[in-house]
């Protein structure tokens, strides 16, 4: 007959992550993991009576965390070289070589591939001619006036002629104001003309088309045809596209967060930038220090907060020991150290 394993074991734990049965053997891992033990449900005795962080300052924290994160997701050395420069001391102040080599060889990768400051001002788009909805005549007409710029025999005189016909023709296509500056701007750059006399060429015959856009001419629907969710997606403050900016702004930052709050939460004592700032540490419940693989499975749980509607963030209002959901998930509580 196969031999039934008990309903339970008698088992005790005679150090942290060490379990022996009644007969004093020791526990391996793989053992450990079939049965139920109780050092996932456990508080470190030092940590009774600690006082918790209060929602407020974990807010604040998390918020200042937030504005660090914006400004890696930039790809600017300005906030990236100190983030890293940081991780560095706090790696030598630890005597951990293989980390600190792994650090210093990662800022001198970013030294070499990042800028130094943001770019504050995205480059405007320039329009191409394929871009442009042209009538017969608009295109030969850009055609045309594209050749005779580029000679040398086209003075300001002839640049100003064709700068005039052209405008006209484009105005005459319906294409808007931002369209023929660019056009104009491109072609006038094959020319000898200074930068003064461009703008000034361009100032005179650029003005809004003459012909109404096809969009304007189609005819609308009627009021009572629009469901809601078109008339979210057509207004200028829809919901829909507010929340597809923050998630593109989500995920453009995603991958410095992960790695953010994983390194310095594993590495500084449970403490991220925002962290120290309000004087509160992350600690497990069993009070041994996180490891990457802690760290970095805690900071999962702000995906699934997310997920929640933020109902795992708003949690730590009501839960006994404050923890939100990524606490959960780590085994983890928010202390404040006054």
């Amino acid at each position: 007959m196969q031999h039934e394993q008990p309903d339970h074991q008698d088992i005790r734990e005679v150090a942290p992550d060490t379990f022996v049965d009644e007969t004093g053997h020791q526990l391996t891992k793989k053992e450990v993991r079939q049965i139920v033990t109780p050092h996932a449900f456990t508080v470190a005795d030092e940590l009774i009576g600690q006082p918790l962080a209060k929602p407020l300052r974990r807010g604040i924290a998390m918020g200042i965390d937030g504005v660090i994160i914006s400004g890696l997701a930039s790809a600017s050395l300005v906030f990236v070289f100190p983030a890293m420069l940081y991780l560095c001391w706090n790696r030598y102040k630890a005597q951990n070589r293989n980390h600190l080599l792994l650090m210093v060889f990662a800022t001198l990768c970013m030294l070499g591939t990042l800028s130094w400051a943001p770019q504050l001002v995205q480059e405007q788009e320039t329009t191409s001619a394929a871009d442009l909805d042209l009538t017969p005549t608009a295109a030969a007409a850009l055609a045309q006036v594209s050749l005779e710029l580029s000679t040398k025999e086209c003075d300001a005189i002839c640049a100003e002629d064709n700068t005039k016909m052209l405008a006209l023709e484009l105005q005459n296509s319906g294409v808007s104001m931002k369209q023929q500056k660019d056009v104009l701007d491109g072609l006038l750059e094959l020319t000898e003309l200074k930068g003064t006399e461009k703008r000034a060429l361009l100032a005179k015959y650029v003005a809004q088309p003459k012909v109404v856009a096809v969009a304007a001419v189609k005819e609308p629907k009627e009021e009572s045809s629009y469901s809601v969710l078109d008339k979210l997606k057509n207004s200028d403050y829809s919901l829909i596209k507010w929340v597809k900016g923050i998630l593109a702004d989500f995920g453009l930052g995603f991958g410095w967060a992960m790695v953010y709050f994983t390194f310095y939460i594993s590495w500084n004592n449970g403490q991220t930038i925002g962290k120290m700032l309000t004087r509160i540490r992350v600690v497990q419940l069993d009070n041994q220090p996180l490891t990457l693989w802690a760290s970095f499975s805690r900071q999962g749980g702000y995906g699934a907060g997310l997920a929640t509607g933020l109902i795992g963030f708003a949690q730590i209002l009501w839960d006994p020991n404050r923890q939100a959901i990524q606490d959960k998930v780590a085994s983890t509580v928010v202390i404040y150290q006054p």
